[in-house]
């Protein structure tokens, strides 16, 4: 199975950029190159991932925007809110993709079940704060939906990284320290979960969370990613993708999505 991982594009539209024009055109360009370059990956990849924060003030007309722009990728989209988006309308935009359950502003959540890797969209959101958050609710959701499969490989999409990224100035972002505790415990328990995929830091970084790798993906919105990138990255955004097989589990490979690459590639 391939899973290609997109996030944090930070769209924004001519009306909601005010005096950062070159910044949203830019964005688009970024979110559109990418798309380009997942389409034209051989051989193709099986879904894609997108990690939260789509847009940047969520206003109805980016994810509009996001929508337009990502509904060009030839596999299945499977995407969760990040700090900065709206969860309902990001549902009124994607819901007739048919895998999001809830309504309005809901904690979006959900299992695909379609590969040999189960997708499990975990909303870390909590409310209008930059970090996240776990409550009984979700966790209790969580446990019962990794408990109806057991035996299958399992992977879980969530925004913030539940674990420090000491590469950031800013390492833990949970509101709560016994989040990444809670997360931890829980996971133990169910062993099937081979990878956690993150975004929200805007950079690559890997640890683990107990035996969980965890891996976060720099943003697409180049303009606000952060690390060191080889020469040829450092003006393309950048994605990865994930190769699971049963007996070596993810391996995972970046890509950047330059023009000559994606030319090639057609």
């Amino acid at each position: 199975m391939l899973i290609a991982h997109l996030s944090d594009t930070h769209l924004m539209t001519p009306d909601t950029a005010d005096d950062n024009q070159p910044a949203a055109q830019a964005r688009v360009e970024n979110l559109s190159a990418a798309v380009a370059r997942v389409n034209a990956l051989s051989p193709a990849v099986d879904a894609v991932i997108f990690t939260g924060d789509m847009a940047q003030h969520r206003a109805p007309e980016e994810y509009a925007l996001a929508r337009e722009i990502l509904s060009a990728l030839t596999a299945p989209l499977y995407v969760i809110p990040g700090n900065r988006d709206c969860r309902a309308t990001l549902r009124r935009n994607f819901a007739a993709d048919g895998y999001m359950s809830g309504e309005g502003d809901a904690p979006i959540l959900y299992a695909i079940d379609d590969y040999p890797v189960r997708l499990i969209g975990f909303d870390s959101q909590s409310g209008f704060e930059r970090k996240g958050d776990v409550d009984a609710a979700k966790m209790q959701w969580l446990d019962a939906t990794l408990a109806q499969a057991p035996n299958t490989p399992s992977a879980v999409l969530m925004h913030h990284p539940p674990i420090p990224v000491y590469t950031s100035d800013y390492p833990w972002q949970w509101q709560r320290e016994e989040a990444g505790n809670e997360l931890a415990s829980l996971f133990a328990a169910h062993p099937q979960v081979t990878r956690i995929f993150s975004g929200h830091s805007h950079r690559a970084y890997q640890d683990k969370l107990g035996d969980i790798l965890v891996s976060t993906v720099p943003s697409i919105a180049v303009d606000l990613r952060l690390g060191d990138f080889e020469p040829q990255a450092e003006t393309h955004p950048i994605f990865q993708v994930h190769r699971f097989d049963s007996d070596n589990g993810f391996t995972s490979e970046t890509i950047i999505a330059d023009n000559a690459a994606i030319n090639n590639a057609a």
